[in-house]
């Protein structure tokens, strides 16, 4: 028992003695937390303010894939059994990267709006917009025409800029637990963000649907090539059976009537496969006039009256915490230093 109440008391005792330790050192940890606060408050207020347009949408699937999978097993062939599955994630990536739809954007002229004073907003004065590229938006400058090929680099150098990953003007995020794709277009002007959201939505349903509309017609293509081939071999069976009745019609020998039920049979196959391509290729003509729906977007992008990033609030609390544990390890490590100096006098 007395071993134990020493214990506790030296705990209190040391518990004691690092309060003491920070009363005494009051000023660095306020004059450590009031720096690091203030500078992170003067990082948060240079951060251009950013105004995100977010739509949450879902993918859409359509049959077919694996009646087309077991066709092509028929035929010897092995394709995907997909159907029309829709990898959102996949597609604005590819768009990212596709210099056609970066040059869409670079090129395009913008309806950008003017950005109110305080005083302006109070007083409602009509919101104001001018028309410009992204080139002008950003402020890129005029090229250097002495430069060899200097359009092509221009461009180049906007739509590098356009791909910038710690950018993110363009991103897709998926939600695990729901399964939703969230299209976001990101730019430090609200108009900009939000009719750059609009065009990336309607270029990405007619990309997607052209690439149905490409897949549908190979797949057409695909069965039209097996209808025709089937169809030969179709005739050649038929012949060859009509051929060996009429050599064979008295004849009752085993081996000839095996030979003939042998023949019947591949008739009866190209026959069953013919049948079905020819149903496979309505229902393949069918979905190359249909249109099926990419993705469905099930809550639009709203026009952002506010900015959506930075967080200042939070950067602002994070600056203040963060100081006064920083102001509490500098007390720490100067009475550190100090012990060790002091032991080394003594």
């Amino acid at each position: 028992m007395g071993t134990n109440e020493q214990f506790n008391n030296d705990d209190e005792i040391d518990v004691r003695e690092l309060i003491l330790v920070l009363f005494r050192n009051w000023i660095i940890i306020l004059a450590t937390t009031a720096v690091i606060a203030v500078s992170v408050a003067i990082y948060a207020i240079t951060l251009p303010d950013q105004y995100v347009s977010k739509a949450i949408a879902v993918s859409t699937s359509g049959g077919g894939g694996s009646q087309m999978a077991g066709l092509a097993a028929l035929a010897g062939i092995n394709i995907s059994s997909g159907g029309k599955d829709v990898n959102l994630m996949n597609y604005v990536d590819l768009l990212v990267q596709n210099t056609a739809f970066c040059e869409k954007i670079i090129e395009r002229e913008w309806e950008v709006q003017r950005l109110q004073t305080k005083k302006e907003k109070k007083a409602r004065a009509p919101i104001l917009y001018d028309t410009m590229t992204l080139a002008q938006f950003w402020e890129f400058g005029k090229p250097d025409t002495t430069v060899p090929n200097w359009e092509y680099g221009y461009k180049m150098a906007q739509i590098g800029y356009l791909r910038s990953p710690k950018k993110k003007f363009l991103s897709i995020e998926k939600d695990v637990k729901t399964g939703t794709i969230e299209i976001k277009t990101r730019f430090e002007n609200p108009s900009l963000s939000y009719f750059v959201h609009e065009f990336l939505i309607d270029y990405l349903k007619e990309y997607i649907a052209e690439d149905y509309f490409n897949r549908d017609k190979d797949k057409r293509i695909f069965v039209e090539e097996r209808v025709a081939e089937v169809k030969g071999n179709l005739s050649k069976a038929e012949a060859r059976l009509a051929a060996f009745h009429e050599r064979n019609f008295s004849i009752q020998n085993p081996s000839v009537i095996l030979e003939g039920e042998r023949l019947q049979r591949e008739v009866l196959l190209q026959a069953s496969v013919y049948a079905e391509l020819v149903k496979q290729l309505e229902l393949a003509k069918i979905d190359e006039k249909k249109e099926t729906p990419a993705f469905e977007i099930i809550n639009e992008a709203d026009f952002p009256l506010y900015p959506s990033e930075p967080k200042r609030k939070i950067l602002y609390l994070l600056g203040i915490f963060g100081g006064f544990f920083v102001g509490i390890f500098a007390v720490f490590a100067k009475e550190w230093v100090e012990s060790i100096i002091n032991t080394r006098n003594a």
